[in-house]
């Protein structure tokens, strides 16, 4: 499933108080953590994250004491008996047999020896399969058996939504638009290689005017290298949002053409240089090109929280009503 539906269905679960464990399997570096803090956040909830590959079993058991002349273990610092939240056992495939052990007894039975875990708390687990090359323990069949299971796949649709609401570079952007296979692409005999995780660091060492190949591999920078002095070519599109362009012309060249148009949508400032954007693009390209560059724009204008001045100016321009209600359509049929 890609992210959007993962999160769609992690909200819709806790929003009606399921709390059945879940496991969300999938490879590295393509957003499961990244998910569930989403989901936290949009629910208003504390995420307590335990990376269970990284931790002793003294860690997840407590410390072994006596009271009374009584031995027994210490209730661990990180187990919330109070509030709301996610309890979340990053790297379960990866851990320790024994670490493995000790998080079952919370998967089933929701607490840790006799200490029980908040009735307010919702446990969810993360890790990868062998298959994506992780060294990885297998789950035993009644304790999976228990548990809801979402395989996370990587999406370019569900990224780029994400990686315009996070203002990565829209070099990036732009070049993942162009060449969305490259999102993800796993090398196992690489330590560096695309993913979505990686992507952000990419943007990262791209907006300090530093190689990526430390963050993706270098056939993949290569290629990036290659996309943005195709960009460095290309005229002053910030005319164009001052409402200028008159006499600029819309690229021949494919990569150049996403180019402009996720140069345009993640540099809008308000609706009035969307509006310019528009106007621009519907006089010099294919429609396919206007729509792109309206369902970004859209979402660059929601992160600064004047979507609705857009739509309200949509309204008077019936040209751009248009384009807007044909592209809610596609995002949301």
């Amino acid at each position: 499933m890609t992210p959007t539906q993962l999160e769609q269905s992690l909200n819709q679960l806790i929003s009606n108080g399921e709390q059945t464990p879940i496991m969300i399997e999938g490879p590295p570096g393509i957003g499961k953590s990244s998910v569930v803090y989403q989901v936290a956040g949009r629910l208003g909830l504390k995420v307590i994250d335990l990376r269970l590959g990284q931790i002793p079993p003294s860690d997840i058991r407590g410390l072994p004491m006596v009271k009374d002349g009584i031995s027994m273990y210490a209730c661990p610092e990180w187990l919330p008996k109070d509030g709301n939240g996610i309890l979340f056992l990053d790297e379960l495939t990866n851990a320790a047999p024994t670490v493995q052990g000790l998080a079952q007894q919370l998967l089933l039975d929701r607490c840790v020896g006799e200490h029980k875990l908040g009735d307010g708390w919702f446990v969810i687990a993360a890790g990868n399969a062998r298959e994506h090359g992780a060294a990885t323990h297998g789950m035993p069949t009644p304790v999976a058996n228990r548990m809801f299971h979402f395989s996370l796949e990587a999406e370019f649709s569900s990224w780029k939504n994400y990686a315009i609401r996070q203002s990565l570079h829209e070099d990036v952007v732009g070049f993942l638009s162009f060449r969305p296979e490259l999102l993800f692409k796993l090398e196992r005999r690489a330590l560096a290689f695309p993913t979505p995780r990686s992507w952000e660091g990419a943007s990262r060492l791209h907006g300090l005017s530093m190689p990526i190949d430390a963050a993706v591999g270098q056939p993949v920078a290569a290629e990036f290298r290659v996309y943005c002095e195709v960009v460095g070519s290309l005229p002053d599109i910030d005319l164009v949002l001052d409402g200028e362009g008159a006499d600029i012309d819309f690229p021949a060249e494919v990569s150049a053409r996403y180019a402009v148009c996720v140069g345009l949508a993640l540099r809008v400032k308000d609706e009035v240089q969307a509006l310019a954007a528009f106007h621009w693009l519907n006089e010099h390209a294919s429609p396919e090109w206007v729509q792109m560059f309206i369902a970004d724009a859209t979402l660059t204008l929601g992160r600064e929280n004047r979507q609705g001045q857009f739509a309200a100016l949509a309204a008077q321009e019936p040209a751009l009503s248009r384009f807007v209600e044909e592209t809610l359509s596609v995002l949301y049929a």
